[in-house]
Formats: C-alpha cells, sequence, structure tokens
C-alpha cells in the first residue's frame, strides 16, 4: 500500500508539474505572409498607443491559462509565445489587445494580441550607391550642403543619403538607406524627409523611427558636417548624430 501510495503522489506531482504551461490559440483573419526569422524585430503597441502606419489583420493570437497549472509564469515567457506566431505569420507588427496578471484560478499570464501586416506602401529610392555618388560628383559645384552620404552612430547604426526629391508636397530633400543591418530598413527605404527652415542653413527634418514612428526635428546645418536626432526612450534623453562622409 505504501509504495502504492508513493507511486500515485509521484504521478500526481509528474502531472501537476508537466501541466504547468499556458496554452496558445490562433484565429487567421487574412493569409498568413512569409515566415521572418527569430531575430527579425517586431514591434509591439499596448492598447493605448497607435501604429504609426495603416495597417491590416492577419490573426489574433490568445495565450490562456493551461487547465491543470500550480505555479504561475512570467510575462517574458508569456509574450515569447506571441512573438514566435508573429514571426510565423510573417507579421510587421503587434497590438496587445488584453494582458491578465496571474491570480489563484489562473496561475499564468493570460494575454490577446492583434498580429498586423502593414497595409501601405512606404516610399523608396531606386538609386544605388555607386549611382548616387555619380550624382554626387555630376553635380559637386552646386549641391546643397545637406547633401550627400551620413553615417550614423548610436542606435542602429546605418548610412543614408540626402539628395533633392520634392515629388512630395511640402519636400525639398529626402534621405534613404544606403546601407543597413536592420531587416526592417533595406537600402533604398526611405528615412528622412526633409525642407528648408525659415533660417539660412536651417532644416526641419520628418525623421522615421525604427518602427515608422514620425519624428519632426529642426536642425541648423549651416556648413557643419554633422547633426543629431533626439530619441528620447525610458525617460532618457538619446541622440543619433549623423556625420557626413
Amino acid at each position: 500500500m505504501k509504495s502504492f501510495f508513493n507511486a500515485v503522489t509521484f504521478l500526481f506531482f509528474a502531472f501537476a508539474f508537466s501541466g504547468c504551461t499556458s496554452t496558445v490559440g490562433y484565429k487567421s483573419q487574412t493569409a498568413s505572409g512569409p515566415a521572418k526569422p527569430l531575430v527579425y524585430p517586431i514591434p509591439v503597441y499596448n492598447q493605448q498607443q497607435k501604429v504609426p502606419r495603416p495597417t491590416e489583420i492577419i490573426g489574433t493570437v490568445s495565450v490562456n491559462a493551461g487547465k491543470f497549472t500550480m505555479f504561475g509564469g512570467n510575462a517574458e515567457t508569456e509574450m515569447g509565445k506571441i512573438f514566435k506566431r508573429a514571426h510565423e505569420e510573417g507579421a510587421d507588427a503587434i497590438k496587445l489587445l488584453t494582458i491578465e496578471k496571474p491570480d489563484f484560478a489562473n496561475p499564468h499570464y493570460r494575454m490577446k494580441a492583434s498580429l498586423l501586416r502593414y497595409a501601405d506602401i512606404w516610399e523608396t529610392v531606386s538609386l544605388s550607391e555607386k549611382d548616387f555618388r555619380n550624382y554626387l560628383a555630376t553635380h559637386a559645384a552646386n549641391l546643397d550642403p545637406i547633401e550627400g552620404i551620413w553615417i550614423s552612430t548610436g542606435l542602429n547604426s546605418h548610412t543614408i543619403a540626402i539628395i533633392k526629391n520634392d515629388s512630395m508636397s511640402g519636400r525639398e530633400f529626402v534621405g534613404f538607406i544606403l546601407d543597413s543591418k536592420n531587416p526592417v530598413w533595406p537600402a533604398g527605404t526611405k528615412k528622412i524627409d526633409i525642407r528648408r527652415g525659415l533660417e539660412a542653413g536651417s532644416y526641419i527634418l520628418v525623421y522615421y523611427l525604427d518602427d515608422f514612428e514620425r519624428r519632426e526635428v529642426p536642425i541648423i546645418l549651416g556648413q557643419k558636417r554633422i547633426f543629431r536626432i533626439n530619441v528620447p526612450r525610458d525617460e532618457e534623453d538619446r541622440f543619433i548624430t549623423y556625420t557626413k562622409e
């Protein structure tokens, strides 16, 4: 009888601990896209945040507490399950819909999120680095001081090209990616819209952050070969510095 009790006790605890996981449900709304590698950065927005680009919903992921759980997990682990599904479905962004903390009846975090795909077409510039350097050499005598190749330091270093372009209302120059290690920002992708400011040598930059959030930044360049973009994060001032090649 004792050995039988021990066996039953062992099986009970093994079953209880093995059930200490949440379950993941998925409801598709539109066709998924090509899967993204797990290192691909997908931004997450909470209920109050606005996604900076138009989107459509690919589907909804729900993380639910398992039926037989004894101990709670943590938010990072459960969020990781949403990220995994987002990469599998080729999502561009995640919008959190609900987050419920563990309680006596549900020891795990429970979450629901929409997986989003961008519904617009982001502007690109079809100039190779070689073509742009040829442009700089050909127009060297009358280039604007802001035109040229600029190399960033700080968050997610990259190289941009700035060239005259007034194809969009209110814009006089455009800055586009020449080289970046961020897969969200391949070569040719627009990074900055630029117009001249009221003062000589000044410019107004409409700068797009890594998740395409728009920031309007005034700078005074003059003949300087450096400018900075303030990107506050976590209540701290952080800067991206661009230096002209």
